[in-house]
């Protein structure tokens, strides 16, 4: 079976641009990343410093596409004017966000359900980005049905792809996500289809790979945030070992201080980081628990020290 494209999936506060790049430059095996949106307002004067953590990925080490959310066609085109004058050729709609304040909205994973509202969001997304503009999207927000009943209308635009997630907006990420309804879907769609969703292992993307020859790509977001070797894996090299996890874990750190005003919002990043990244060690649970705890980034770093085995300090 050839290798398959390898995406990271976009999570807010996670996979930020020091995060992509020291990920593609330690452990390799991903192809491109999805930034995390950036928002748009109901404005067609749309501020280029939004899309700051994309360009900042410009001519990296990880081909990076910016994410939008919104529903205001103006605005969608704007987005598509900011992006091309920072020297991007694509952009992705994020049609799956399953927070029900962005939902309730009609952005996310509520955009589709508005039919008209989506058409008009898919129109204006691919004339601001013509051959380069894709969709992310869910099997529905309430009912898993809204994908299909929406294929046609998808299918009447140039989609470079979809990347679909098979569970609802409502669902949020609890449950297994179905494939079943991914496989009743995917025939639908004729742009190219990336599976994402629960990918946690080299055996989870072969399950995937070899139920879905047809794929364009696999997209992969918390499984990649606890286990950043994953994508090399899924190609056939071995785990990483766990110090070159926290040595990743630890430039991070130094980064984000650098880049942070405080210790209060590094203590918030370090501890969304962990939430994840505690995976990748023996006693990653009762770690966490110690990270969560902590007052200040001295004590997280005590706590991570204490995890890893590792220094964590920057």
């Amino acid at each position: 079976m050839p290798a398959p494209t390898i995406w990271l999936a976009p999570l807010r506060g996670v996979t930020l641009a020091p995060f992509r790049r020291l990920l593609a430059e330690r452990f390799g095996g991903v192809d491109a990343a999805l930034a995390p949106f950036a928002a748009l307002g109901s404005s067609e004067k749309v501020p280029a410093r939004i899309f700051a953590d994309a360009a900042a990925s410009l001519g990296g080490p990880l081909p990076t596409v910016p994410q939008v959310i919104g529903r205001d066609p103006a605005a969608l085109r704007a987005a598509g004017r900011v992006l091309r004058d920072l020297g991007f050729e694509r952009m992705d709609l994020n049609c799956g966000c399953p927070w029900k304040f962005v939902a309730r909205k009609g952005r996310g994973s509520g955009l589709p359900e508005d039919a008209d509202a989506f058409a008009r969001m898919l129109e204006a997304g691919c004339e601001a980005m013509p051959g380069g503009f894709s969709i992310k999207v869910r099997l529905g927000y309430r009912t898993p049905d809204t994908l299909a009943a929406r294929a046609d209308l998808i299918n009447s635009f140039p989609l470079r792809c979809v990347a679909v997630h098979p569970r609802t907006g409502a669902q949020m990420y609890g449950g297994a996500a179905d494939l079943d309804a991914f496989a009743a879907v995917l025939p639908l769609l004729r742009a190219p289809v990336v599976y994402n969703g629960d990918i946690a292992s080299p055996a989870d993307a072969a399950r995937v790979l070899a139920r879905f020859p047809s794929l364009a790509g696999i997209m992969v977001g918390r499984g990649l945030c606890a286990r950043p070797g994953l994508a090399a894996e899924i190609r056939g090299a071995p785990p990483a070992p766990r110090e070159a996890v926290a040595a990743f874990a630890r430039d991070l750190a130094a980064e984000y201080a650098a880049a942070l005003c405080g210790p209060a919002p590094l203590l918030g990043r370090l501890k969304e980081l962990w939430g994840y990244l505690h995976r990748s060690f023996e006693e990653g649970d009762d770690g966490l628990r110690r990270i969560q705890r902590a007052a200040d980034p001295d004590a997280l770093f005590s706590a991570v020290e204490a995890l890893t085995g590792r220094p964590a300090r920057p």
